[in-house]
């Protein structure tokens, strides 16, 4: 049994599709699972030990890319190829691939539910990892829970100055794709200082991409734009906690089963929210929430609502949990 998965992007996305290899595998242990996937996330599939092949795929590529992919597919002559992007060139992908079953996610945009006439019938409105385990049931008949399952490479934590491997350490990702989905930065400053007054054993460590000047500290580490993904995946392992928005290395964080307190602004916390029971979710109920990024206010109250010191007493009821 040959299957195709085709989810190229992005960090979390990819994330919430995790449980679905073992869910195949379990239907099919013998099954050889590929995954199509951007070139910048091929490094993130490395890390899911249900896949036995990456097809990195160039995204700035163009058609001749594409047409290169197609014919990957082809020749692989794959039994079902399983489209969990929903979007019209993935769609294409799974429509010409010449596979003998073709199946869609549930809820599929850009008319790609036309493309594929196997899509399976359902909405985006649940959460993400169920959505994309929905494919399965509909091939297997069986429904399964989503278990994620990471093999982290042997690696030494990162060298990177100022962590080693006995640090207790407290993640913060302060930026996310979209103003809708971060935290002001004066909130992370604020909550970053009552850390460290607060932990005096603990070291901060910023994760992600983007850059904050805030004001440097013996137990403050910078990591950003620093890290491989399994890299990132190595540090955050180590966290007795990460707080963040609604971004790809809270995703990873909560699938290491890792303790997140994620704060969520124009985001469906019914679709993106982790399963994890070790996630607490921190939003507003206002009225043009979720806005799913396209926000109708200009002041993103959703998030601006949600105060340093919630977040620093939820984190700490998290912490102490773990005692």
């Amino acid at each position: 049994m040959k299957i195709a998965i085709i989810k190229p992007s992005s960090l979390g996305d990819i994330i919430q599709a995790n449980p679905v290899p073992g869910a195949l595998k379990s239907a099919w242990p013998d099954a050889v699972i590929h995954w199509v996937v951007f070139e910048a996330w091929k490094e993130t599939i490395d890390l899911f030990p249900d896949v036995s092949h990456v097809i990195p795929w160039k995204r700035s590529g163009g058609i001749s890319e594409f047409i290169r992919i197609l014919r990957l597919l082809r020749r692989e002559h794959f039994d079902i190829v399983i489209d969990l992007q929903g979007l019209a060139r993935t769609a294409l992908l799974a429509r010409f691939s010449g596979a003998k079953k073709i199946i869609g996610v549930p809820g599929m945009k850009e008319f790609s539910g036309f493309i594929i006439r196997e899509a399976y019938p359902g909405s985006r409105n649940m959460n993400a990892a169920k959505r994309c385990l929905e494919t399965v049931r509909y091939l297997t008949g069986k429904t399964y829970a989503p278990r994620f399952s990471l093999a982290l490479p042997a690696i030494k934590t990162p060298e990177l100055e100022g962590i080693s491997s006995a640090d207790k350490l407290i993640g913060i990702v302060p930026f996310a794709r979209g103003a809708a989905k971060e935290w002001p930065l004066t909130r992370y400053r604020a909550l970053l200082e009552r850390i460290l007054s607060s932990f005096s054993d603990a070291k901060v460590i910023l994760l992600g991409k983007g850059s904050c000047n805030f004001p440097k500290h013996e137990r403050l580490i910078d990591a950003m734009n620093k890290t491989t993904i399994p890299q990132l995946a190595a540090v955050i392992k180590q966290c007795r906690i990460v707080v963040g928005g609604d971004t790809g290395p809270m995703h990873l964080a909560a699938a290491l089963d890792v303790p997140v307190v994620m704060l969520f602004g124009g985001s469906d916390v019914n679709e993106t929210a982790p399963v994890n029971a070790r996630a607490t979710i921190i939003r507003r109920d206002v009225a043009c929430s979720p806005c799913r990024s396209r926000p109708v206010c200009s002041d993103y109250r959703c998030l601006a609502e949600i105060t340093p010191e919630e977040v620093f007493d939820k984190m700490a009821e998290s912490l102490q949990a773990q005692r």
